[in-house]
């Protein structure tokens, strides 16, 4: 049985792009695993309320601009 082996080039800069996503994969890893889940759970719905609140007067906008038009 024959083993066939391919050899592959890559480029520094393509190199250098994989180490760092793979930092920056590793440091969300860590950053999440001590992250409390309840802690994160209410700042996300807090995130949506503000996110609600802030896109009701824009939807409001558009609304009152229809009218107009």
């Amino acid at each position: 049985m024959r083993v066939i082996t391919i050899k592959r080039t890559v480029s520094k800069i393509k190199r250098a792009r994989t180490i760092r996503g793979r930092l920056v994969l590793q440091f969300a890893r860590d950053f999440f695993a001590s992250e409390n889940h309840l802690q994160f759970a209410i700042e996300a719905l807090l995130f949506g309320a503000l996110l609600a609140l802030c896109a009701w007067p824009i939807i409001a906008a558009a609304g009152a601009i229809s009218q107009v038009l």
